[in-house]
């Protein structure tokens, strides 16, 4: 029974280098199982409470910065929860982020209701995190969203909830580009400390430098010109030995420079700088071509010189060339009309070149643009987790509970018996590494031949609501 204690309790031993990032968690809401279901239509399993947390990260020089996030937790104080990252979508402006509860945070609300403990960084240059925002730069998505994971870690006592060893990353649009940064950096880079469990990269710009070209600067209408401003202005930050010698009137025509210069200064969001431009290119050209809006010599050399600056720029931003190790599908809609879903073909035609054996694209629905692919993008996504995820008992106050004799015979080959005179409700079954692998609720003829040999924590729930454990040993 000791031996099989100690190493359960191992697994809520704190690595020490995660302390030192957490500046401050606050909780700033609570939403009910009930609202949630009422309000979304999916059959949400816990409440949950959000927390704003703070931590120390870098920005993109390196130097040492503050950055905000939301943590959305399960209200179970005995569980043991998977971790969660959901990367957030393209944001209007720094105060349009999870920790304000805005940004689409709901998303990570929803998956975080059916039993994950869900982090949602705000990025660098959004929130708290002075500075622009470095718009689709893959690497600091990635780097932040680490170092969350390690604060949120770190405050897990304090904050009152438990986690176990799984990992799951989802993310939608720019979220899909930043969650599929994070699963890369995460198994090529940190997999000493964390092992990704599964990931839903769901209409994503994987190929920023190749399909969003041809799908943003062809000769067709495309109604989301301010998406070129923002990256424009996120290369230039992220690249000053390519491109800090470019202004911002080297890359767009004279008219929409005012309009630019509003937008970079925080005086207008992404989406008013989008409309005013669609307007202009109407006004002058009866039609909504982004490369309009841009000087000739940039757009021709964007879309046909893979050695200029701006193009290597935006390559070093592909994240799609890696093989993931862990089951991920790429959830896509043929009818999206702001993220091209050849995006999702090109990452799932590489990846499994590079030897990707549990990958799969899916297209959910062929006339669903990019804001109706959510829902179903959404529902796949949870669909897959829940397959997935293990939800334990609070194993930290184990040695709280009654030890008994109850098993026989013990050692076993496959059948187990329960004492009668234990009235129970249910028996659990847990693994050395404190995951949850059989339940049932029979006392008699209990099969469990299909574990492997080795040492198990058997625990009963009584009627009136008692544990009981003793150790099992399957041969």
């Amino acid at each position: 029974m000791k031996y099989c204690l100690t190493i359960l309790s191992a697994l809520f031993i704190l690595n020490t280098s995660f302390t030192q990032k957490l500046v401050s968690f606050e909780k700033v809401g609570v939403f009910p199982k009930a609202q949630i279901q009422s309000i979304y239509f999916v059959a949400a399993e816990y409440d949950i409470d959000l927390y704003k947390v703070t931590y120390r990260s870098v920005d993109i020089n390196q130097d040492s910065t503050t950055i905000s996030g939301l943590v959305m937790v399960p209200v179970d104080e005995d569980a043991v929860f998977p971790m969660h990252c959901n990367q957030h979508g393209t944001v209007a402006d720094r105060n349009d982020v999870p920790s304000a509860l805005e940004g689409g945070y709901e998303l990570g609300m929803i998956i975080a209701s059916f039993g994950y403990v869900t982090i949602a960084p705000d990025y660098l240059g959004l929130g708290i995190s002075e500075g622009p925002h470095p718009y689709i730069h893959a690497d600091s998505e990635a780097w932040v969203a680490v170092d969350m994971l390690d604060a949120v870690k770190s405050a897990a006592d304090e904050i009152g909830f438990n986690v176990n060893d799984q990992l799951f990353i989802s993310g939608y649009s720019q979220g899909g580009h930043a969650g599929m940064a994070l699963h890369r950096e995460l198994q090529q880079n940190h997999s000493d400390r964390y092992t990704v469990t599964a990931a839903s990269h769901m209409s994503g710009p994987y190929s920023v430098s190749d399909r969003m070209i041809e799908f943003t600067l062809g000769d067709t209408e495309y109604f989301f010109v301010g998406y070129l401003v923002n990256v424009s202005i996120a290369m230039k930050i992220a690249y000053p030995e390519l491109l800090g010698d470019y202004e911002l009137s080297d890359i767009f025509r004279p008219e929409y420079l005012g309009d630019i210069t509003e937008f970079e200064n925080e005086n207008i969001d992404l989406f008013e700088l989008n409309n005013r431009m669609i307007d202009t290119l109407v006004a002058r050209h009866g039609m909504s071509i982004p490369k309009l809006t841009m000087q000739d010599s940039i757009s021709d050399a964007i879309i046909n010189n893979p050695d200029h600056p701006f193009s290597v720029a935006l390559a070093d931003n592909d994240v799609y060339d890696w093989a993931p190790e862990c089951p991920t599908k790429l959830y896509y809609c043929k009818g999206d009309d702001q993220v091209t879903w050849r995006n999702s073909e090109l990452a799932l035609e590489v990846m499994t070149a590079n030897g990707a054996s549990d990958l799969e694209a899916a297209n959910l629905g062929d006339d669903r643009d990019h804001g109706g692919c959510v829902q179903p993008a959404l529902s796949q996504t949870i669909a897959f987790f829940n397959s997935l995820k293990q939800i334990t008992s609070d194993t930290k106050d184990i040695n709280n509970y009654q030890s008994a004799d109850f098993l026989s015979p013990n050692p076993t080959d496959g059948i187990l018996n329960i004492a009668s005179d234990y009235d129970i409700s249910s028996l659990e079954i847990i693994n050395v590494v404190g995951q949850s692998v059989f339940k049932t609720d029979k006392t008699q003829n209990i099969d469990i031949s299909q574990l492997d040999s080795g040492i198990y924590l058997a625990i009963v729930s009584t009627a009136n609501d008692k544990k009981v454990i003793q150790k099992l040993i399957k041969k």
